[in-house]
Order: C-alpha cells, then structure tokens, then sequence
C-alpha cells in the first residue's frame, strides 16, 4: 500500500510540473528573421523590399545602394542554431543564447568552410531589430539585419 501511495504522489507531482510549467516552456521559442543585404556605393538604388528599415540603414550607415539578397526566417528555440546560407560560400550561425532581462542574447558567427572569420555577440530587444555590418562582398559589403521575439 505504501508504494501504491508512493507511485500516486509521484505521478501526481510530474502531472503538476507538466501542466503548471507550460507557460514556462512555451516562451523558448525564439522567432528570428534575418535579412541579407548588400550595402555599395557604387549606384543609387534602395530595394523596395527594404521600406521598413531603410531609414534606420540610412542613418547608422552611409551607402547609396540597399539590395536585399535574402529573407529567411527561423523558428528557432533557445541554444539552437539558426543557418543562413550566404554569398561567397560562407554561413551565417545565428544562436539565441539566453534572455538578459527584456533582451535576447544572440551569438553571430560567420564562417567560410567550417572556419569562424566574424563572430559577435548582441542583445536585442524583445520585438525589434538591429543591423550589423559583415564581410566584404562585391564592391560593398553584407549587411544583416536580425529581429527577434520570444514566444
């Protein structure tokens, strides 16, 4: 009777975790969206594809032509990596690490045949978004902008 008691204060306990801790579990999603962007000054063109940031590019950065080469958003829990195939045969890792208060953490890796050249770390804002600059890459350079939100 004893282990009988046992094993129902035991199941009961793991129901209890299970269904009281879901709002817990459910923040871990981590919605990310990565736009590759080419940044040159060797033409005047803006991508219209780029209205919702252009002004924020424009003021953090002074080039004269905006193309957006990709778009790719991820679905991605926390300490998983996200992969963003870019030109030139090089990788973006994109991995949100953890919440600092209202900011996820990202670690932002670019590597070129398994090999790290870039890597930083950011904290963004809980649905916002933030432009860094990347490597070189014809006539200009990679520009990615990250947004985030926790889930």
């Amino acid at each position: 009777m004893v282990k009988f008691i046992k094993t129902i204060v035991i199941l009961t306990g793991i129901f209890c975790f299970c269904f009281f801790s879901q709002p817990a579990f459910a923040k871990n999603r981590v919605l990310t969206d990565v736009k590759v962007i080419h940044a040159s000054t060797s033409s005047i063109h803006l991508d219209p594809r780029l209205k919702g940031i252009v002004s924020e590019l424009r003021s953090v950065f002074k080039y004269t032509s905006y193309r957006l080469l990709k778009d790719q958003s991820m679905d991605l829990k926390f300490n998983v990596a996200g992969h963003v195939n870019l030109p030139g045969e090089r990788t973006l890792v994109v991995l949100p690490s953890d919440m600092d208060g209202k900011r996820i953490r990202y670690q932002i890796n670019i590597k070129k045949k398994d090999r790290s050249i870039f890597q930083t770390q950011v904290l963004l804002k809980n649905n916002s978004s933030i432009t860094i600059g990347g490597p070189q890459f014809n006539d200009g350079v990679l520009l990615f902008n990250i947004s985030g939100s926790v889930q």
